[in-house]
C-alpha cells in the first residue's frame, strides 16, 4: 500500500501513458488504472497485466508519452553492390515522409557495419510517442514502406549467406550428401 501511495503521490506516470516495464518480462502498454495495490496495464495484443506496485517501485520504468520526443533507430540491409550514397538518401527521405517523425533535419543515416552478407545502414530519428502510435508500429510502417523504397529504387536487400571452406574434399562430399539427404540443399 505504501508503494501505491508512492506511485499516486509522485505521479512519475498516469492514466493513459505508453510505459515500458522490465520485470520478469518486458511489458509494454498504456496504463489503464492505478490503485493503492496494482496498476493495470494493456499490453499491444490487448492484454490486461495487472503489476503490483511494488514491484513498479523496484523496477525501472520507461515512459514514452510523457515524452515530446523520443529516439528511434531503424536498422536495414542492402546488398554490397548498391550505389550507398542513393541507399543512404532513399533512406532518409522515406523515413521523413512519415508525419510522426519530428524534427526532420535531425534524421541520420549512415553505414554502421560490413556484415557478412550485407551493408548495414542505421538510421536514427525523432518519434512523437503522442501521436496515438507505439514505435514498435510505426517502425513497422517504416519497415514495410522502406522495402517499397528500396524496390522502387533497385535496391536490393540479399539473402544471409554463409561459406563453408573444407580443407579436405572428403569432408565437403559428407556434409553434402547429409544436407542432400535432410534438406534436399546443395553445397556449392
Amino acid at each position: 500500500m505504501i508503494a501505491g501511495m508512492m506511485i499516486l503521490y509522485t505521479k512519475e506516470f498516469k492514466l493513459g501513458d505508453i510505459v515500458e516495464i522490465t520485470a520478469d518480462q518486458t511489458y509494454f502498454g498504456r496504463i489503464e488504472e492505478i490503485t493503492i495495490r496494482y496498476t493495470i496495464i494493456r499490453t499491444l495484443d490487448l492484454r490486461q497485466v495487472v503489476l503490483p506496485n511494488m514491484l513498479l517501485i523496484s523496477t525501472p520504468i520507461r515512459t514514452f508519452s510523457s515524452e515530446d520526443l523520443v529516439k528511434l533507430t531503424a536498422i536495414f540491409g542492402v546488398h554490397y553492390d548498391s550505389d550507398v550514397n542513393m541507399v543512404l538518401k532513399v533512406v532518409t527521405d522515406t523515413i521523413n515522409t512519415f508525419t510522426y517523425v519530428k524534427e526532420k533535419e535531425n534524421t541520420k543515416t549512415f553505414v554502421s557495419n560490413f556484415a557478412d552478407s550485407y551493408i548495414e545502414i542505421k538510421s536514427f530519428f525523432y518519434f512523437d510517442p503522442k501521436c496515438g502510435m507505439i514505435p514498435e508500429i510505426a517502425l513497422g510502417e517504416i519497415n514495410n514502406a522502406m522495402n517499397t523504397a528500396f524496390t522502387t529504387n533497385n535496391i536490393s536487400v540479399p539473402y544471409n549467406t554463409l561459406t563453408l571452406n573444407f580443407d579436405h574434399s572428403q569432408d565437403k562430399a559428407k556434409i553434402e550428401a547429409n544436407l542432400q539427404t535432410n534438406n534436399n540443399q546443395t553445397i556449392a
